[in-house]
């Protein structure tokens, strides 16, 4: 059986809203590396917060590679860590990083897609980004493909509430999406 090595990197740190957790690609060789402060460049595969939503995102991957060699490196990205500071601190409305997720089926990454284009300090219904994504009557699956998004903040999950106006739930608390609304507001 052939493998291959598979290098993701990943960092922690403390930011307002908790421990920031994220991981990026890493090259293979030499030959592979690119200029980490190009943002046409800089994939990133996961910003959580905790350890634990961090543990259980590593599991998830571990059993995507099962038939690779993951090597799982600690390394910080200043980069990428500079844009999610920047964001959370309200000096940028936007954070100039590329997903390149790891997990997901295809109707959650189309989910997720959609997302992205949810502007900065505006909001969508669970109904709205059902429809967005062709299917109108599947709130409920588009509700759990949201409370699966891989990147938090990148990923502006936050921006769905309920038809109601009410703020609904997320993965990270609702305390959270509270201060990322209100940060966008």
């Amino acid at each position: 059986m052939n493998t291959f090595k598979t290098e993701l990197n990943y960092h922690s740190f403390k930011s307002i809203i908790g421990d920031i957790y994220y991981i990026w690609p890493g090259p293979v060789s030499d030959s592979d590396k690119v200029n980490l402060t190009d943002e046409r460049f800089v994939l990133i595969n996961y910003i959580g917060l905790g350890e634990m939503a961090f543990n259980n995102y590593l599991d998830k991957i571990a059993k995507i590679f099962y038939r690779t060699e993951p090597v799982i490196i600690e390394n910080q990205n200043k980069y990428i860590k500079d844009e999610i500071k920047k964001f959370l601190e309200k000096k940028s409305k936007e954070i100039k990083l590329t997903p390149d997720f790891l997990t997901g089926t295809d109707f959650e990454k189309k989910v997720w897609s959609e997302l992205m284009k949810v502007p900065y300090g505006k909001t969508i219904s669970y109904k709205g980004m059902a429809g967005l994504v062709g299917k109108p009557n599947a709130c409920r699956a588009t509700g759990t493909a949201i409370g699966k998004n891989p990147l938090l903040i990148l990923v502006p999950c936050h921006r769905v509430i309920k038809s109601s106006g009410e703020m609904g739930n997320f993965s990270s608390g609702v305390k959270i999406k509270k201060f990322l609304l209100d940060l966008e507001s």
